[in-house]
């Protein structure tokens, strides 16, 4: 079987441009499937009210052109929603700063929280790491589900894209639960359960500017220019690690572990890129997260991965003492501690933690910082 992935070149986040690249990239990827006269859902990537040139979100943009590309062959009502980081609970705020409230003056296009129609409980015999889920119902009954995705990095999961996009349909404790997972590789069998649960019709990946190093929210932009799209999401992945000098996409567990299960192409001989060519696709020096273990042979790693060790580490100086960091720690491992003028610390029960990095990806303010210790230092700077 063969997958379809569309490429179309795109520089920058100019309308005309974005519009006109959207519309090849669709066609590349063969088109939109037929829409169900119900809802249309487009599930951005909303992790958190950030500015759209910090690359943390899918850019309003992007979502505009998705938008009208629906409009060519329907006129259901569109939503554009998604669950935010655990903490991130004020819709007006979200969208506001995303941008995303400038695409609500479509008619017809309605945006907001994916969890505002309730949470359903979810079971499948086919799970390998979740015994079961809670998800958004407005994601569960949508009659067509676009994923929106940003080309980032992910300091857990090395690579967020389409498949990682999903993981945001759940509630925080079932993605509390998959993060508190003990090793990778059950952490990215995890997100796969939940991407299993309800594949999306069709996906878009906006890879315009990407995050390359410590996603996904404290990175750095990186001009990319393209735009991918395709109606399985695992293809568009694999071209999402191209983009980021992955030899070997499946060195990454969440991919592997997605094309293991049939999700969709084990190689990239299954799919059919239109639009590029594979060579062209890397984007040189790009920094990728500090997913390290991949940096020693096969048969060392499962030593290594107990040596290798990347923490939270408390930069005091950067620190508000906001508690956001204790609230989304999925295993109660980050209490309070006195400060410098009766100002609260956090301080981590390294017996209790197990290297998620939540508080990481969820600090307003960088302070909660990805420390790598000697070995991993050591293993980043021999691979690049």
């Amino acid at each position: 079987m063969n997958f379809v992935a569309g490429v179309a070149k795109c520089q920058n986040y100019e309308r005309e441009e974005v519009e006109r690249s959207m519309t090849l990239a669709v066609e590349r990827a063969g088109g939109m499937p037929d829409i169900a006269p119900r809802e249309v859902l487009v599930k951005a990537n909303m992790l958190s009210p950030s500015e759209p040139e910090l690359a943390v979100t899918t850019h309003p943009e992007i979502l505009r052109a998705i938008a009208g590309e629906i409009r060519k062959t329907c006129d259901f009502p569109i939503r554009i929603a998604d669950n935010p980081g655990y903490i991130f609970t004020d819709a007006g705020s979200l969208l506001e700063k995303t941008g995303i409230n400038g695409i609500t003056g479509i008619e017809g296009v309605t945006a907001g929280l994916l969890s505002d129609m309730g949470i359903r409980d979810v079971r499948r015999d086919s799970f390998r790491a979740l015994d079961s889920a809670r998800i958004s119902a407005r994601y569960l009954d949508a009659g067509f589900c676009v994923n929106a995705a940003k080309l980032k990095t992910h300091v857990e999961t090395e690579i967020s894209g389409c498949i990682k996009n999903i993981f945001g349909t759940a509630d925080i404790g079932t993605r509390k639960k998959c993060h508190s997972s003990p090793s990778q590789k059950r952490l990215a069998d995890a997100i796969v359960d939940l991407y299993s649960i309800r594949p999306p019709e069709f996906n878009v990946l906006d890879a315009v500017v990407g995050m390359e190093g410590d996603g996904p929210s404290h990175g750095q932009p990186r001009q990319v220019g393209y735009i991918v799209a395709g109606r399985n999401a695992l293809a568009v992945d694999w071209v999402a690690s191209a983009i980021m000098g992955y030899d070997d996409p499946l060195c990454v567990p969440l991919m592997a572990s997605a094309a293991e299960r049939g999700i969709g192409p084990r190689a990239r001989t299954e799919i059919v890129l239109n639009g590029a060519d594979w060579d062209e696709l890397p984007v040189k020096g790009f920094k990728k997260s500090s997913g390290l273990v991949r940096a020693f042979p096969t048969f060392l790693r499962g030593f290594v991965h107990k040596l290798v060790s990347i923490s939270p580490k408390l930069d005091k100086r950067r620190c508000l003492g906001c508690g956001i960091c204790r609230n989304v720690c999925p295993v109660d491992a980050i209490s309070d501690a006195p400060g410098p003028d009766g100002k609260k610390l956090p301080a981590i029960d390294r017996l209790k933690c197990v290297s998620c990095l939540c508080c990481h990806e969820m600090c307003p303010t960088g302070a909660m910082t990805a420390h790598k210790n000697l070995l991993a230092r050591l293993a980043e700077a021999s691979r690049f």
